[in-house]
């Protein structure tokens, strides 16, 4: 298995880059953290997964092995292929997709083009407890009590914000100061600065 490729960035397009190492010419398809982080012309690191299908290998490049993992776990799903799984991970960052996961945000999880209500249920049924019990501290839930996450994240809906705005917002302010997870009144204050603040 290609664990990792390293080398010269020499082409970036929206869905890949073209990685030159040692006179080959890799194409990969890449997840928005790599899209975003990298230029033609950069010397860079990148983790790697090679999915093997009857007619065609297709190779898709990360910027982190967490992103990597959880790429993995959602090709375990049934009905989830690598270009939907990359789906995922060109329109969300990883955190939210792992939160989303972990607290059946079934709404998110079906913005992603190509995602429907029945396969994001399917992702959140079948991948929770894996997500939970991942060794890789970002994958595991970044909030805290589900109940307080839940109600505030339908308070922020019925105020018209989006199901992305609102978990990036909580998961945001909870990173900042994890003493905001505690109660709904806090969390719901410090989503909405933090939303404020984005504008």
């Amino acid at each position: 298995m290609l664990r990792y490729l390293e080398g010269l960035v020499t082409e970036k397009q929206d869905e890949g880059i073209c990685l030159f190492v040692h006179g080959f010419g890799f194409y990969l398809y890449c997840s928005k953290s790599v899209i975003n982080s990298v230029n033609e012309g950069d010397q860079r690191k990148i983790y790697t997964h090679l999915q093997v299908g009857e007619n065609a290998l297709g190779l898709y490049g990360f910027m982190e092995e967490e992103e990597r993992e959880l790429f993995q776990l959602l090709l375990t799903v049934k009905g989830v292929g690598a270009r939907m799984a990359m789906s995922f991970l060109r329109h969300l960052d990883l955190g939210e997709i792992a939160e989303a996961i972990s607290t059946s945000q079934v709404e998110l999880l079906s913005t992603v083009p190509g995602v429907g209500k029945k396969t994001a249920e399917r992702v959140c049924f079948e991948l929770k407890q894996k997500i939970e019990k991942s060794s890789a501290s970002s994958l595991r839930p970044i909030l805290g009590d589900r109940h307080v996450t839940g109600t505030v994240l339908e308070a922020l809906a019925s105020l018209g914000f989006s199901p992305g705005e609102a978990m990036r917002a909580v998961a945001s302010a909870s990173r900042q100061d994890s003493a905001a997870a505690e109660t709904e009144e806090k969390l719901l204050q410090a989503a909405l600065k933090e939303l404020q603040r984005r504008k």
